[in-house]
This record gives structure tokens, C-alpha cells and sequence, in this order.
């Protein structure tokens, strides 16, 4: 007896041991700032740049341009001199607002103190450490020289016909072309400075990385880009203006000039919403099923759409930054949301080498705060709904056969009626036996559900739980497609809607004729989706 009731003293003992450790493991975390920062780096950071910030995670072969080497302490935007480190608040605007048209996501939905935690766990990464030697610490090292931004020229005709000759004379056209879209004649074989191809920033679409206000292109042309081969101006402009005031109009000259070039920014002046919310607007329960499922119905016009920006992993070219618009209504019975987008030409059809179709995907988290926002992680996993023109293509025209499809004239001389139903019946068709939702011959729905937590996690759920509705129209230019969903769902993998909350979501969109296909594609940001209270 007396060994048993020892036992449990020990045991016990042993347990209140354990408990305090861990709940002094966890004290220190929220304690200690490296120790946060490095669990914030982990969760959002680390798939990109990797574990030692060396621009190497695990999804980085997917990413061009490359993700950053935060360990050279090479950074593009910053406030301060060329060749300097960007201050904190240079690294804060840089996180909290991404960088439009890369694969560096804005981070708006973090507190600031989150982010000037992770900022300081970046900068203990930026050290460079050759064995024999001390390791020399870019940010503690550093002696920062910010650079002042005057107040702006206002401006005017004659500022921007002086910046049309700057523009030439700085040999910006060489770069970025004659007409701001990063055609010059050396685009092509630029590089950054770690031997990567670079892609030169297109003008006329008024998307600049570091911000668009003229008070940016300042730093930007002062500073230059470190790691790329945007220069600084600063010491050439001193030799085209005799005075301060003829350097000034010098520079906000070729600033005007620079954003007279913008086209896309002038149609397209929508920003994402202020507080990162979709609303979706509470209907009337008598609405019904089908006219939800209406991309065309006029009631969806009614909705003010939330402009949001998405952009290209993989750059194709100078332009790597779309905006869709998206609308959200919903009654006691019905969840639907509308993506539209601009496609000059839909791509529908996925059979040959060559082929690569357009799609949509709306990911929502299962975690109340967003997790990575490249597909979840174990933490934070993902509940996706991925619509596919292919799909749609087969849908709306109740085609069974791929080969009917790719090949609509073709002449054969036997029955064709049948195939391939009779010929390989199995053996040729082991994914569509298999279950397998990719390999259906008849499509019966053109929205695939899809779980994951993390990349390369991706797994489809099963053909009896696919509870995802969709419709996608194209009308000679853009893409409407509307997703429907039950209110209610019961599946342990599926989000769970609920009044007066909010849901962390957001996007992706492929372009077939850019070759857009699996991780290729351009994404966006978390968001949050809120429903209003029902009455």
C-alpha cells in the first residue's frame, strides 16, 4: 500500500513537473520576443525564405523571381541610402503591404506588433558568417543614413514634358521602354544580383513595388532597388540641375512623367477594401436556388464587389498583377459568391501536352486565424473550392467523351459511340474507376472541393461529400463564376458558416493561355468574409 500511494506521489509530482514546464515554456514564448517572432516566422515566413532566411523554403522552386536572402542583408525597399538596410518601419510597410505582382503577400490582416516582431527575428537572420571570422551583422553593424522626401512639386504640363526627356536621358527607355512597358531593348537579359532573370516593372498598369504615390517613386529613384539593376539617381541628377530648385523639377518631372504612362490604374482606380472585409448581403429566403446560380442575374449587380488583388507566383512578363471582383449573398439556406475577372480568351479544354484551362479557387480557413496563406498548414488547415473551365466546357455541352471534345470532326471508321465505355473498360481507365474526380467521364458539377494543410498537401474529398455548386459564364471578356454552397454542412472538412462572423478567405486565378496550371497562378491575400446578422 505504502509503494502504491508512492507511486502516486511520484507520478503526481511528475505531472505538476511536466505541467509547469510546459506552462513555463509557453510564458517564455509570450515573453520572449525572438522566441514569438521565430514561431510567427515559422507559420508565414518559412516556406518561402526557409528555416536560416536564405531565400531556400521548401515552395521556393515554384516562386520567380526568388524569394529573398534576407542573410546578404540585400533589400529592395528601403528609405535609406543605396547600399544600406531599410529601417524597421521600412521592413513593416514592406510586410504589411507585400509586393504587388511577386509571390510576397501582403500581411494587413497581422497586428503591427506581430509584424515588428517578425521584423526584428529578420533582422537577426541578416548576418553573413565565413568560418575563421566574426559574423558580421548587417542591421547591428549598421550606421543608417535616411533619406529625406521634400514636399512635392505640384504638377503640371511643363514638369511632365521635362521628365519625358529625363526619362531618356537616365536610359530608363532601355529598361522599361519607350511607352512604359517594360520592353526596352535590355528587359530581356536582366538579372538580379543573384543570377536570376528579372522581370522590369510594366508602368502602365499603376502597380509599383514599395507603394504608387509620387513620395514613393522618390525613394524609389533616390535609393534605387538593391539585388536589382534599378540604380540609385541620386548622385546623376546632382549633374542635371544646376540649382536644388532645378534638381527638384528634374526629379518630380520624371516622376510625373513616369505616371502618365499608367492606363490600367486610370480604368481600374478600385483599392481592396480598408478593413480586409467581403460583406455578404442578406437576402430573402423565398430566392431562389437557380437564380443564385446565375452569374448573369442583374440581382448580383445590386452588390457593391470588393476589388481584389491577386498576383502571378511564376512571372510571365512585365504585367504579373490582375484585380477580381467579388460579390457575396447568402438567405438561411443558400451561400453564394461571385468572382469576375478579366480574360480576353477562355481557355476550356485540358486534353493535350499543350492544353492548360482556365480556373477559379476560393480557399477558406478552418481555423479562426488564417494560417499560411498557401494552402493551410497543420494548424491552420484549408477548405477549398476549385472551379475549372475545362469542366464548365463539358458541363454545358453534356459532352462524355474527351476525344468528342478535342476532336469534335474527326472521322473514324468504326463505332465511336461506346468509347471508350466498351474499349479498356478498366485497364484504360483506372482513374475513372478508381473514383477518381479528375478522371469522370460525365461532369456533373464543375466545382471541386479539396482539403489541405500545407502545400503539396492538396487532397480532394470524396466524390459523396462534393457539396460545391458552380457556374462560370464568359462573356467576350471577363469571367463570371458563382459558387454555391448549403448554409448548414455537416462535414468535419468543410468551413462552417455562422451570422455575424467572420471567415479568413481568399483567392487564386489561372490563366490558361499564360500556361497557368497547378502552383502557377495568381493568388491574393487573406480577406475576411463577414455575414450580417440574420433578423
Amino acid at each position: 500500500m505504502k509503494k502504491l500511494i508512492g507511486a502516486f506521489v511520484v507520478l503526481a509530482v511528475g505531472i505538476l513537473a511536466a505541467g509547469l514546464y510546459f506552462a513555463n515554456r509557453a510564458l517564455s514564448i509570450a515573453e520572449n520576443p525572438e522566441a514569438k517572432g521565430a514561431k510567427l516566422y515559422q507559420s508565414y515566413c518559412v516556406a518561402c525564405h526557409g528555416d536560416q532566411g536564405k531565400g531556400d523554403g521548401h515552395i521556393a522552386y515554384l516562386l520567380f523571381p526568388k524569394p529573398r536572402d534576407f542573410t546578404r542583408g540585400i533589400f529592395k525597399l528601403r528609405s535609406t541610402i543605396s547600399g544600406q538596410v531599410p529601417t524597421d518601419d521600412d521592413l513593416v510597410k514592406t510586410i504589411t503591404n507585400g509586393m504587388a505582382g511577386t509571390a510576397m503577400p501582403s500581411f494587413h490582416y497581422l497586428p503591427e506588433g506581430q509584424i515588428r516582431t517578425v521584423v526584428q527575428y529578420v533582422k537577426k537572420l541578416s548576418q553573413e558568417c565565413v568560418p575563421g571570422s566574426p559574423c558580421k551583422h548587417y542591421f547591428t553593424d549598421a550606421k543608417l543614413q535616411q533619406l529625406p522626401v521634400p514636399k512635392p512639386i505640384p504638377p503640371s504640363n511643363e514638369l511632365v514634358a521635362k521628365g519625358r526627356g529625363v526619362y531618356e536621358q537616365l536610359g530608363c527607355v532601355q529598361c522599361h521602354g519607350d511607352t512604359g512597358k517594360g520592353d526596352g531593348i535590355s528587359a530581356a537579359g536582366l538579372k538580379d544580383s543573384w543570377g536570376f532573370p528579372i522581370k522590369v516593372r510594366d508602368f502602365t498598369q499603376g502597380v509599383y513595388l514599395g507603394g504608387g504615390r509620387p513620395e514613393d517613386l522618390y525613394l524609389r529613384f533616390i535609393a534605387g532597388m538593391d539585388g536589382t539593376p534599378m540604380p540609385s539617381f541620386d548622385s546623376t541628377i546632382e549633374y542635371l540641375g544646376k540649382t536644388d530648385r532645378e534638381r527638384q523639377e528634374v526629379l518630380w518631372g520624371l516622376i510625373y512623367y513616369v505616371k502618365s504612362l499608367e492606363v490600367q490604374q486610370a480604368e481600374n482606380p478600385q483599392t481592396p477594401p480598408a478593413d480586409g472585409i467581403i460583406r455578404a448581403v442578406r437576402l430573402n429566403d423565398s430566392v431562389k436556388e437557380t437564380d443564385l446560380m446565375n452569374p448573369s442575374n442583374n440581382d448580383w449587380e445590386r452588390i457593391e464587389p470588393a476589388t481584389i488583388p491577386v498576383s502571378r507566383l511564376w512571372q510571365k512578363d512585365a504585367n504579373n498583377f490582375e484585380r477580381i471582383r467579388v460579390r457575396a449573398k447568402y438567405n438561411s439556406e443558400w451561400v453564394a459568391i461571385l468572382l469576375e475577372w478579366t480574360d480576353f480568351g477562355p481557355d476550356i479544354t485540358n486534353y493535350g501536352i499543350q492544353d492548360f484551362q482556365d480556373g477559379a479557387a476560393i480557399q477558406f480557413s478552418l481555423t479562426n486565424e488564417p494560417g499560411f496563406h498557401g494552402m493551410g498548414s497543420r494548424e491552420a488547415p484549408v477548405d477549398l473550392w476549385f472551379w475549372k473551365a475545362e469542366w464548365q466546357s463539358r458541363s454545358d455541352r453534356a459532352v462524355t467523351s474527351d476525344m468528342k471534345q478535342k476532336y469534335g470532326n474527326r472521322a473514324s471508321d468504326s463505332d465511336t459511340s461506346t468509347y471508350p465505355s466498351e474499349i479498356s473498360e478498366t485497364s484504360g481507365l483506372s482513374g475513372r474507376d478508381a473514383g477518381n474526380n479528375v478522371s469522370m467521364q460525365k461532369v456533373t458539377n464543375t466545382v471541386e472541393e479539396l482539403n489541405a494543410v500545407g502545400p503539396g498537401t492538396l487532397t480532394a474529398q470524396p466524390s459523396k461529400e462534393q457539396n460545391i455548386f458552380g457556374k462560370g459564364q464568359w462573356d467576350g471578356q471577363n469571367w463570371r463564376v458563382v459558387f454555391l454552397r448549403k448554409w448548414h454542412d455537416d462535414d468535419q472538412n468543410d468551413v462552417k458558416f455562422k451570422n455575424d462572423k467572420t471567415f479568413p478567405i481568399a483567392f487564386a486565378v489561372w490563366n490558361g493561355s499564360k500556361r497557368d496550371r497547378n502552383g502557377q497562378k495568381l493568388v491574393s491575400t487573406w480577406y475576411s468574409l463577414k455575414f450580417e446578422k440574420k433578423e
